[in-house]
């Protein structure tokens, strides 16, 4: 497909996206409604082995297949009222696009989806956990596993039709995938911190931290969504792990402990969760201080933290606007507020609570998905 119609359509699939934001999904959390439904992933099957081990004898299929089944039981045990639902609870075959449908259809409140990490035969092979959120990275290691993860699309049928001209081996059709603007990301976040918290616990314990991906089975999934990679199936230390159904069945505990965690602060308490949480990234120290932008100005600049006051969050991305961008749809008074790799957008100056709420309707009819936060030390905190 030329590439001026594939930009332009993806274009419009990511405007969709976004206004996909007032999905049964977004109105529970909104409304108090506890996580009743989360949809588990087992990456690849049936003729899509996955990565597979160096010795050949195991394949990513049938481990990430394994660990799934037992995180449901366990999350069915814990919690009767959960609906546990299974992307494939067998060896078969299931297109992307199928994966994140099956669960918007659903209105799943939580998607997460299990993979094995690999590298090629002629790169030493790491080991550790990572979890990826939709995002977009520059990372030649993560553009390596979004590449391989949407690979998968090609032994589907008119897999260019499905995907809208989406090409995994062409860098510049991941790039367009920023232009969608994640109602989720935030909690995607959360989740994704939360696995790596316990997943560093073992049996696999090198954090290899959280990372942003241009996955289409992220990206087409309308709720908090994640992709876990538990170890990598070509380090032997790994291999050994995943081979084993008693260490498959601890990461299974790891995943379900994030999952507990995650529905604690999820449940009729969706403000108290953070509104944006620092990635674990080793070696990292994480962002501090935030900064309010005149119209005039042409990007943002640091400025010194002073009185609390209220604003209206608009969005989160990982990348730097100008704050005379068109993203920001004619808003003006834009505030720019790091929070580890990502920033966080604001609009408005109030002195109280009630004056920005009084504002919110009128900017969510430009930005669904608007919120009230307090700043206050350079940082934008969500409110009720």
């Amino acid at each position: 497909m030329p590439k001026q119609p594939f930009i332009t359509l993806l274009f419009i699939l990511a405007i969709t996206a976004a206004s996909l934001s007032s999905s049964p999904a977004a109105s529970a959390q909104e409304a108090g409604v506890a996580l009743r439904t989360v949809v588990l992933d087992a990456g690849h099957g049936g003729n899509d082995p996955g990565a597979v081990s160096l010795d050949g004898k195991l394949t990513e299929k049938s481990v990430v297949l394994d660990v799934a089944l037992t995180l449901g039981k366990m999350i069915n045990e814990a919690y009767p009222d959960v609906k546990v639902i299974y992307t494939r609870d067998k060896d078969v075959f299931i297109p992307l696009n199928t994966r994140a449908d099956i669960a918007n259809k659903n209105h799943a409140d939580l998607f997460i989806s299990l993979h094995c990490n690999s590298v090629p035969k002629n790169k030493t092979a790491p080991s550790g956990c990572e979890t990826y959120v939709m995002g977009m990275s520059k990372s030649d290691s993560n553009m390596e596993v979004t590449k391989r993860e949407n690979s998968v699309i090609l032994m589907e049928d008119d897999y260019t039709t499905k995907y809208q001209g989406y090409d995994p081996n062409n860098p510049e059709s991941a790039i367009f995938f920023n232009l969608m603007q994640n109602a989720y990301f935030e909690q995607s976040l959360k989740m994704a911190e939360l696995c790596q918290k316990h997943l560093s616990k073992g049996p696999i314990s090198t954090n290899r931290g959280i990372k942003q991906g241009a996955l289409l089975v992220l990206w087409r999934t309308t709720m908090p969504s994640v992709l876990v990679e538990m170890g990598f199936i070509t380090n032997k230390s790994d291999r050994n792990t995943l081979a084993s159904k008693e260490k498959r069945t601890q990461l299974a505990s790891r995943i379900f402990s994030a999952f507990k965690e995650f529905k604690e602060q999820y449940d009729g308490t969706v403000a108290d969760v953070p509104a944006a949480v620092s990635p674990v990234v080793p070696k990292e120290e994480p962002a501090v201080g935030g900064t309010t932008v005149q119209k005039e100005e042409p990007a943002a600049k640091e400025a010194a933290a002073d009185s609390p006051y209220y604003a209206i969050q608009i969005f989160a991305v990982s990348r730097n606007i100008s704050s005379g961008s068109s993203e920001f749809k004619g808003l003006k008074e834009i505030g720019k507020f790091p929070a580890g790799s990502i920033n966080k957008y604001t609009t408005g100056r109030y002195r109280t609570e009630q004056e920005a709420q009084a504002a919110l309707s009128s900017v969510r009819a430009k930005f669904k998905d608007a919120f009230v936060v307090r700043i206050a030390d350079g940082k934008a905190e969500k409110v009720r």
